[in-house]
């Protein structure tokens, strides 16, 4: 800047001491005139788009389109077929960024399940620059004709199973079968259309859920890259709920259902019921918080930074809600630890009372470790009571339920029945607590047995599956289980699965196969199992309920001033009176959710109890 100020001065005192004359007559020999620099025509060069000379697949992508931008840029997705539906769009992570090479904007497209191919334009504009068009993206119409191969070959495989092994199979034979629709719709078109026939094998969805009244079913066929589930991709983050923070102005805010141990989440300082209201710089609003309550929960990649709200205790018999920035987390695979949340409270009158707390979000044989040192850690510690939170838990490994229902009934229940199963045919088998291990084919081990005479289970309408068999299968040998929370899903029919394997693709399909039924042939729970005592009692008002955020916080596991079935339960085994008001509604805090919308039940996710695993 000094330098620019001597000069300019240099300068004025030339002009003022030459003569017109001079001034014409005065040519510089050294240096020319500078040339005139012109603004370039875009701010945009070097786009990379895959898809440039294809079509997206008719069955979905998340594709990349790449390129470098001279300045701040912002990206928009204009849909040229169907707008109303919006069934591409721009992940949250990559609607903007800064000047750099290899700016990402990744585009989510659904399943085209139309007979018309479908078109979608990318506009970035960047700024000091015009907007735009880099990308003309095409996704294929549905791929009856086109994938008419993988259709017959997939609808003949699971027409075959259904045939002679579907729980239901007498109707499902009775209609007309059409072998040439898409794989993809194959089970709804010709299962949804049994009726309450088949009910059993899902049913309708509740009050209070997404899409209330609406009929699903269980049996499934998806597309695998693995046998194992060791490894899970994305951020770590469980379903959110949002919130306004304010009666009458449009700024949102979304909290995680949970944040799954040893992921990307966590790493980044997040933990269950953090309220975030913005997402890499961008504020939450009444138009864009949805687009980030699944984006979030379900993104493969990118790199997110978040500002979020805490409640914290201030010391003073309330809570104070105070703002945090968090670290960067990049989704990416990571170690899939279904153990939500493990811990061991105690009594503060009675220091022989101790407490083991396990949240578990789902039976997998493949994080089997993760549950055997829980278990391990409540034995050696000698716990005297167990809560067993199951809010989350879709089911699973059949083997897994068993093995832990087998630590918790004890070696005087091993051999007796944990359950029946029932075939289509009539055919029975009988699976005691301590099967897989006397038969050795669970290869899980024997049970560590926790010596408890009594079982609390946090549950709701996300309980599903091998959960509700815990439940059942304690029951059903007269050993005391307490449920608090909400009615669980109601599946008491199980799962086998099936692999096909179709031009180096692999396939496995989950058809409803038996019946459940505890030792005292009880299995009749198709509308759920209601709990002891309710928290949220699942209709569609929230006014009546004890905690009307549950099966969700806006707090951590432990915290037993929001986590009102915890509560319940901690002060049932130490006999202590529970308390009553709400640090929500009682905070002295300026911005307090009193208006949030939680989000319904995942579809496909109503629970998978499984006997076949491998």
């Amino acid at each position: 800047m000094k330098r620019f100020l001597i000069y300019f001065a240099a300068a004025l005192f030339c002009f003022a001491a030459c003569t017109e004359k001079d001034i014409d007559d005065v040519k510089d020999p050294v240096d020319p005139e500078p040339p005139v620099v012109e603004k370039p025509e875009s701010g945009i060069s070097n786009v990379v788009n895959s898809y440039a000379e294809k079509t997206v697949s008719f069955r979905g992508a998340t594709i990349s389109v790449k390129f470098d931008a001279a300045a701040a840029w912002t990206a928009s997705l204009e849909l040229k077929t169907a707008p109303e539906e919006e069934w591409a769009g721009i992940s949250s992570g990559t609607l903007s960024g800064e000047a750099k090479q290899g700016c990402n904007v990744r585009i989510a497209f659904e399943e085209n399940d139309t007979p018309e191919e479908r078109s979608a334009e990318l506009w970035v504009e960047v700024e000091g620059f015009e907007p735009e068009l880099v990308a003309v993206l095409t996704q294929a119409a549905d791929g009856a004709g086109a994938d008419a191969g993988i259709n017959k070959a997939l609808n003949t495989f699971m027409h075959d199973i259904l045939k002679e092994d579907y729980l239901f199979a007498d109707a499902y034979n009775a209609q007309e079968i059409d072998l040439t629709v898409s794989y993809n719709d194959f089970l709804s078109t010709h299962l949804l259309s049994l009726g309450d026939v088949n009910v059993a094998d899902g049913g309708y969805r509740k009050a209070s859920q997404e899409n209330p009244g609406q009929r699903f079913i269980y049996t499934n066929i998806v597309e695998i890259q693995s046998t194992r589930a060791v490894q899970t991709g994305g951020l770590g983050f469980g379903p959110f709920i949002s919130t306004a923070l304010s009666a009458n102005g449009s700024d949102m805010a979304i909290a995680p259902a949970y944040v799954r141990r040893g992921s990307p989440a966590e790493a980044a300082g997040m933990r269950r019921g953090d309220l975030v209201y913005a997402v890499n710089g961008t504020r939450l609003t009444t138009s864009n918080y949805r687009n980030y309550m699944t984006s979030l929960y379900q993104s493969p990649s990118g790199s997110y930074s978040f500002s979020f709200l805490r409640f914290e205790d201030n010391g003073k018999g309330g809570y104070d809600l105070n703002a945090y920035e968090s670290g960067t987390a990049s989704a990416g695979l990571h170690v899939y630890d279904p153990v939500l949340h493990a811990s061991i409270m105690t009594d503060p009158d009675d220091p022989s009372v101790k407490i083991g707390y396990l949240v578990y979000e789902s039976f997998d044989l493949n994080s089997q470790e993760f549950l055997e040192e829980t278990i391990s850690d409540f034995a050696e510690a000698g716990i005297t009571d167990m809560i067993l939170d199951l809010r989350f838990n879709a089911g699973g490994a059949v083997a897994q339920s068993r093995w832990l229902s087998g630590c918790i009934a004890g070696p005087d229940n091993g051999s007796k029945t944990f359950t029946k199963v029932v075939y289509n045919d009539g055919k029975t088998e009988n699976w005691t607590f301590d099967y897989g291990y006397d038969n050795d084919t669970d290869n899980l081990g024997k049970p560590t047995y926790l010596g408890l005479d009594r079982l609390y289970v946090i549950c709701s309408y996300n309980t599903a599956s091998a959960a509700e068999l815990v439940i059942n299968s304690l029951r059903g040998v007269d050993f005391p289980v307490k449920l608090i929370g909400g009615t669980t899903e109601g599946k008491n029919v199980g799962m086998e699965v099936a692999e096909k394997v179709y031009s180096g693709r692999r396939f496995q399909f989950s058809p409803v196969t038996f019946w459940v039924r505890n030792a005292k042939d009880f299995g009749d729970y198709p509308d759920g199992i209601r709990p002891d005592e309710f928290v949220n009692n699942d209709n569609a008002s929230y006014a009546d309920d004890a905690d009307n955020v549950f099966p969700y916080s806006f707090s951590d596991w432990g915290n037993m001033d929001y986590n009102i079935a915890l509560q319940w339960a901690y002060c049932d085994i130490t006999g202590m009176p529970r308390w009553t008001h709400s640090p929500v509604r009682s905070s002295s805090a300026s911005l307090v959710p009193d208006y949030f919308q939680p989000m319904g039940h995942d579809a496909g996710r109503s629970g998978n109890l499984i006997y076949a695993t491998e």
